[in-house]
């Protein structure tokens, strides 16, 4: 491939799919360098967006200006792509006791959280088969994003366009801070999530990588179309499949699904449902993210055509599409960056 484009872009996960969709969107030349990691966090997350911390009933960073750009990204990605991927889909927090019951209106009124959660609490339905008396909230404008279908799709738009290149990106093939083998490049953008820790040029910043793993079961006695949440959350994604999870081990020796993990989801998805149901699979992926929780944006201090899109964490599907579009804005219009991501937190000395 012998190319002059005016982004290069190295990583297809979240992160490398949403930054490329926004530079389409304004008719600029790229190339994306990804080998496609079946285990990567992107293919693995379930995808869930919420605004709150639902242990907390706090709101998150930035969580209105996250759902408000939210709702016509995605929109506009579906048509781009022509398929369904984001659906938006209450959660039902279980409650357990009468402490969490005034805890939920104690926050409801405290942190004016009305457009996030209903006030009133109600008993839980009989058909939800539940392993003890719960009673239920309800919080809304939360949804999920079928990632795995989503990144396929793009990724099989990249091929037909000619625009993908499938293998390990090469640093020591970089020419010139303009150059990738016989790509000649205006800027490039590192989308690596947990691969950041390679980067020769972003090796410095403090990533905190965490293992997550997830288990999909199969029950033919469920059937409840929003996502069940107390220690773990139960999605439902068709078909009577629902995802439980998810893990969280920041001491972690390879990629690989472990047995332990899975009976710990197991005995926590007992702790909340009475019926049965088959394992159909259990996955596992590293999560980039930082040891301050907040994503890592912007440009290399000495090499500033080169930049860093990564650290999204858990809600990548969240934050993403807006800091996507910040970035762009950053690079093509000088727009400031938000101050919490910038790079210049963890300046290399």
């Amino acid at each position: 491939m012998d190319k002059k484009v005016e982004y290069l872009i190295v990583g297809q996960g979240l992160a490398g799919t949403f930054l490329a969709f926004e530079l389409l969107k304004q008719n600029k030349q790229i190339v994306v360098v990804d080998q496609g990691h079946e285990n990567s966090s992107s293919m693995v997350a379930a995808g869930i967006i919420n605004p709150l911390v639902l242990k907390r009933l706090t709101l998150t960073w930035r969580a209105d200006e996250f759902l408000n750009y939210n709702s016509t990204f995605y929109s506009e990605l579906e048509a781009f792509l022509g398929g369904k991927y984001h659906f938006k889909t209450p959660i039902v927090k279980l409650i357990a006791s009468k402490e969490e019951e005034e805890f939920w209106v104690h926050r409801f009124y405290k942190a004016d959280l009305e457009k996030y959660i209903e006030k009133e609490i109600e008993q839980a339905a009989d058909t939800l088969k539940l392993a003890q008396k719960f009673n239920v909230g309800k919080v809304k404008q939360t949804s999920w994003v079928n990632i795995s279908k989503l990144l396929l799709d793009f990724r099989a738009y990249l091929k037909k366009e000619g625009i993908l290149i499938e293998e390990n990106f090469d640093y020591k093939s970089i020419k010139n801070q303009g150059q990738y083998k016989s790509i000649a490049f205006e800027k490039l953008v590192f989308c690596e999530g947990a691969m950041a820790i390679n980067n020769p040029f972003f090796n410095y910043l403090p990533f905190s990588l965490n293992k997550g793993q997830l288990l999909t079961i199969k029950s033919e006695e469920l059937a409840f179309d929003y996502i069940l949440k107390k220690k773990v959350f139960i999605l439902p994604i068709g078909n009577r499949n629902y995802k439980v999870g998810a893990t969280y081990s920041w001491k972690w020796q390879d990629e690989k699904p472990e047995e332990e993990q899975s009976k710990l989801l197991q005995s926590q998805l007992n702790e909340m449902l009475d019926v049965p149901y088959k394992k159909v699979k259990l996955e596992a992926g590293i999560r980039p993210a930082v040891k301050d929780r907040r994503p890592l944006v912007g440009a290399h201090e000495l090499h500033k055509n080169y930049y860093l899109f990564n650290g999204m964490g858990s809600r990548g599907c969240f934050m993403a599409p807006l800091l996507a579009n910040e970035l762009v804005q950053n690079i093509e219009e000088g727009k400031q960056l938000h101050p919490e991501v910038l790079l210049s937190r963890f300046q290399k000395k």
